[in-house]
């Protein structure tokens, strides 16, 4: 190429980049408002109150466009028009215009929850050219026992970033518009990997049981108490563990849904019969490994209503259920086994001694159990 064309050539080019820079200049608004930051939801749980912080261009969603699309609504009159608008001007319209948007936002826990408008904070008007990012506050109540939540991002709003804040693998998601969140724990756990999924829920398996130890452990001393054999003691733990984990997964996957009072009573009555069962027969039969297996499934429904209202990670559900089953099931075989080191200590090698304190030892368990059954109704 010769010397007169490149010298052409480069002034063409200098004279674009000259021109660009001082659009650049002139314009800074237009090229400002090509970026947005993204509509961002944090929510955590207090109490029995879940909260819900939206940080987003309240300007942008008042003046019907996509908040997360500047080009949308840059230029727009009406949103120029809002951006020059200070708090005290901007939020009665932004309080009456959440009364109808939040129609639109569905969050369930399991059902819907009616969300209550708490205000709005709004920075100083400053750079009308920068987008003014709002914080908006809205509150509901939990549902008892509620464990998992989900949540609907309104049509027309953009997509959002929902974050979940103040829990152990908090939840991170990007939802578009229109799009439903997974199930999302409200004790934490979404984030979790498998490993640490049955690390974190054995431990709440063992710290169930700590917190109610009582009845779980009167099931396995009406195990322990039919002969005071090491065998049959084995045997029964074996199937109740099993039975445990049966109806851990029955209620876990929703396959039996029985109301708490019936598995309270259910259990109860499951104590009575194998501590008379002991009183009338000696020996390990199948008919009592399958009444321990059906003891167990009972305990491992009890066990699901326990595990639902802490809440499960819906990816990780399988190895939720069994960290929290072993957590469970590990402290009643230590008590099996303390309670039979301690007979055998106190009976010694004397077998008539063993089946008196396997007598004595079962009648009080089936008058615990008869107490427990009667209990809603003498306290009513």
């Amino acid at each position: 190429m010769n010397g007169p064309a490149f010298r052409a050539i480069l002034r063409v080019l200098k004279t674009c980049a000259l021109s660009i820079i001082v659009l650049l200049t002139e314009l800074p608004g237009s090229v400002k408002a090509q970026t947005a930051p993204p509509t961002v939801v944090d929510f955590w749980v207090k109490a029995d109150t879940l909260f819900l912080e939206v940080k987003l261009n309240a300007e942008a969603m008042l003046a019907g466009a996509d908040p997360t699309q500047p080009e949308t609504y840059s230029d727009d009159t009406q949103y120029r028009s809002l951006r020059r608008k200070v708090s005290s001007e901007l939020e009665p319209q932004i309080r009456d215009f959440v009364q109808v948007w939040k129609q639109s936002l569905v969050v369930e826990a399991p059902d819907r929850l009616d969300l209550s408008y708490e205000g709005v904070r709004i920075p100083v008007v400053g750079d009308t050219e920068k987008v003014r990012v709002s914080k908006l506050l809205l509150t509901a109540r939990l549902p008892d026992h509620a464990s998992n939540l989900r949540l609907t991002w309104p049509q027309y709003s953009g997509s959002v970033v929902l974050r979940q804040q103040n829990v152990i693998a908090p939840y991170t998601g990007f939802l578009t518009a229109g799009e439903i969140s997974p199930l999302i724990p409200l004790q934490g756990g979404a984030s979790l990997t498998t490993e640490q999924t049955l690390q974190t829920y054995f431990a709440k398996g063992i710290s169930g049981f700590v917190q109610s130890p009582l009845k779980p452990s009167i099931v396995v001393l009406t195990l322990v108490m039919l002969t005071l054999s090491l065998r049959p003691v084995m045997s029964q733990v074996a199937f109740l563990a099993a039975g445990i984990f049966i109806g851990l997964g029955l209620g876990m996957y929703g396959v039996l849904d029985v109301p708490e009072n019936v598995q309270d009573q259910a259990l109860m009555a499951s104590i009575i019969i194998l501590a008379l069962w002991n009183l009338v027969a000696r020996h390990l039969q199948v008919w009592r490994l399958l009444a321990v297996l059906a003891a167990g499934c009972v305990q491992g429904l009890v066990l699901a209503s326990d595990l639902t209202r802490i809440g499960v990670p819906p990816d990780h559900l399988a190895p939720a259920v069994f960290g929290f089953g072993v957590g469970n099931i590990l402290p009643v075989i230590l008590v099996a086994v303390l309670t039979f080191a301690c007979a055998l200590l106190v009976a010694g090698g004397s077998h008539r001694t063993r089946g008196r304190i396997s007598v004595l030892a079962s009648m009080l368990i089936a008058g615990i159990g008869v107490y427990w059954m009667a209990e809603p109704w003498l306290l009513a």
